[in-house]
């Protein structure tokens, strides 16, 4: 797999745990074990996902390639700050904290990583994959660009 490839499943594999929240939130008792769980994989998930991107920025704008990363950057940062909050309300331990969390920054957050997923996979990669062969993204994540 080249490494748009390899985004892309992670991008899968992030919208699962979206619909896993989506599910705990949706419940009429809150499932605290299982929030926990989930918003831990998502946020450990997220940040690999995001350390892979910005190498791909990196390779772009070595490339001289123009793409809007200055505002995915941005959108990557604003999340930060729901899943401090958020982790803040779960830590709590507060169901009332919890469900008001819920709609100030858990709903954010799914709205916002899935945003950023679309604008990811129809921008960023179509460019990526239009200006780049497969190999040549091998090589030069290999090269540690």
């Amino acid at each position: 797999m080249n490494p748009i490839e390899i985004l892309e499943q992670e991008h899968r594999d992030i919208e699962r745990e979206l619909l896993e929240l989506e599910t705990v939130e949706e419940d009429e008792a809150i499932n605290y074990p299982n929030l926990i769980h989930v918003f831990k994989r998502l946020h450990d998930m997220w940040n690999k996902h995001e350390e892979k991107e910005e190498k791909i920025f990196r390779i772009m704008k070595k490339e001289k390639i123009i793409v809007p990363m200055g505002e995915m950057l941005f959108e990557h940062k604003e999340l930060r700050r729901h899943y401090k909050e958020m982790k803040a309300a779960i830590d709590s331990g507060s169901m009332e904290k919890i469900k008001m969390a819920f709609e100030k920054h858990l709903n954010v957050i799914i709205k916002k990583i899935r945003e950023n997923i679309n604008k990811e996979d129809e921008v960023l990669y179509t460019i990526a994959m239009q200006e780049f062969t497969p190999e040549e993204l091998k090589e030069m994540w290999k090269s540690g660009v």
